[in-house]
């Protein structure tokens, strides 16, 4: 009875491009994919991701534009890998606007941390989410499940990812628009783009409630 809900508070960035309905890829079109996380996830995909993507037919390899965090130590290695396979990427330590990266991926591969997940779901975005190990309470693992239970993700644990397990599902994914389509509309209906407004309300009413009483 004294527990209230607000959601997890997300940037300005991310309320704002919550406007922009998911545009899912058209056949021929560019796909854009867009792989980020923590130190520890920048490190996972730099090593997972690139020899995925060499798997996948050179029909996708075509289309595919790949936006990726990496370490900058490990930048040179990641870009030489994508060439490799002849595969367009933009890769950076850093991604000063991650909110319009986001925004305009067709999906996002990624760690499962809480601001994250809130994020995807408050703009409605497909994605592949590979929950850290070792979590504190398996945290990041709940909160995949959770949203892969609505319909808008699909969890990968870690240890369970193989290369072509990882270049089986994007080339599905990469064939089946309509299902990246329906997985934004369903992570879009669990997000709480209200949550700041509900949390400062909630604050302001336990202030009145403090000055009442004195």
């Amino acid at each position: 009875a004294k527990s209230r809900v607000t959601g997890n508070p997300v940037r300005d960035q991310v309320v704002d491009w919550a406007t922009q309905s998911y545009q899912p890829p058209h056949a021929g079109g560019p796909f854009s994919l867009l792989a980020f996380g923590g130190s520890q996830g920048a490190r996972y995909f730099a090593d997972a991701l690139p020899p995925a993507v060499a798997l996948l037919p050179d029909d996708i390899k075509a289309s595919l534009f790949v936006v990726q965090q990496c370490r900058e130590e490990d930048l040179g290695r990641v870009e030489e890998a994508y060439e490799a396979a002849n595969v367009r990427v933009n890769l950076a330590a850093f991604f000063a606007n991650l909110p319009d990266e986001m925004a305009k991926a067709h999906l996002v591969i990624g760690r499962s941390g809480a601001s994250t997940v809130a994020e995807l779901a408050v703009m409605g975005r497909p994605a592949i989410l590979v929950p850290l190990p070792h979590a504190i309470d398996n945290d990041q693992l709940q909160n995949a499940r959770r949203l892969a239970e609505s319909g808008g993700a699909w969890c990968m644990e870690q240890k369970d990812l193989t290369p072509e397990i990882l270049g089986q599902a994007i080339a599905r994914l990469f064939s089946s628009p309509q299902i990246l389509a329906q997985a934004a509309t369903a992570a879009k209906a669990q997000g709480r783009p209200d949550a700041v407004s509900r949390l400062a309300d909630l604050v302001e009413e336990l202030i009145g409630r403090q000055r009442a009483k004195a």
